[in-house]
């Protein structure tokens, strides 16, 4: 174990600290970690697990920060890269320690709901992240001001499928949700809500346990309240310094206020 930060954000929800803490109670409370990648092969799941999911949507070096966190605790994490935080050193760098790169695609909303476009985009993407690290699954970015979901890409008539490309599947469109409890930091909060706008899951059962900080988070898994999840964590909402995660709250809460009010005139 490491320390990653000072005592000054020791109770700080969102800071790697609590990160941290959160990885050492699910390592501690008996649950297998497990890549989507990993999840998607295994025939046989173990009983107790969570899928550890990382969508790096800006600043990537603090995914590598993580990476490097959970290698430390000898966890595999899957990171999803946009092509906007892609650069070919620091995917192949995260992959090294031990962790799946994936595609976060956003090409069904760039080529404004056009199917033909939107795989064109897709599939020169994938070659290009395919060049780096080994690619064997995607998941889309949820843009919210966007009218077009991602995920459609996938389910218009006559799409492609994830075969097509070489791939075992989608983080959102192939895991059974039924079984496994997902847990979301979108909004800087871990309940589920009007926030995440287009972060659920399509199929979901329904959901027995929320949390809101990541200290309750903790304590469902420390008290076994659910025994398959899924976690994403944006490591970009995540500090190891007090400016930076007064910085990122400052933001999320500004982009909070904009959800809000696009939820009112919705």
């Amino acid at each position: 174990m490491r320390t990653v930060n000072g005592p000054t954000l020791g109770s700080a929800e969102f800071s790697f600290t609590a990160y941290e803490n959160l990885l050492s109670t699910l390592l501690d409370a008996g649950y297998d970690t497990l890549t989507v990648r990993d999840y998607l092969r295994m025939d046989r799941l173990p009983r107790r697990f969570v899928v550890l999911r990382h969508d790096v949507d800006r600043k990537p070096e603090n995914a590598e920060k993580m990476a490097e966190l959970e290698a430390d605790y000898d966890t595999a994490a899957t990171y999803y890269v946009r092509t906007s935080t892609f650069t070919r050193e620091r995917v192949s760098r995260i992959e090294t320690l031990g962790h799946e790169v994936g595609y976060h695609y956003e090409d069904y909303v760039r080529a404004s709901g056009d199917l033909p476009n939107a795989h064109r985009s897709f599939a020169g993407n994938l070659r290009v992240f395919r060049k780096a690290a080994t690619i064997d699954t995607v998941c889309m970015h949820g843009n919210p001001l966007s009218p077009h979901d991602n995920r459609d890409m996938w389910t218009e008539p006559g799409a492609p499928d994830f075969a097509d490309y070489d791939l075992l599947g989608e983080a959102y469109l192939s895991m059974d949700f039924e079984d496994v409890t997902y847990f979301s930091d979108t909004g800087r909060t871990w309940r589920d809500g009007a926030l995440k706008i287009k972060d659920h899951t399509m199929g979901e059962g329904e959901k027995t346990v929320s949390a809101d900080t990541t200290s309750d988070l903790a304590a469902i898994f420390r008290d076994g309240r659910v025994d398959r999840a899924c976690v994403l964590v944006h490591p970009n909402r995540w500090a190891d310094s007090v400016p930076e995660l007064f910085a990122e709250r400052s933001k999320d809460r500004a982009v909070n206020l904009v959800k809000r009010g696009m939820q009112l005139i919705t």
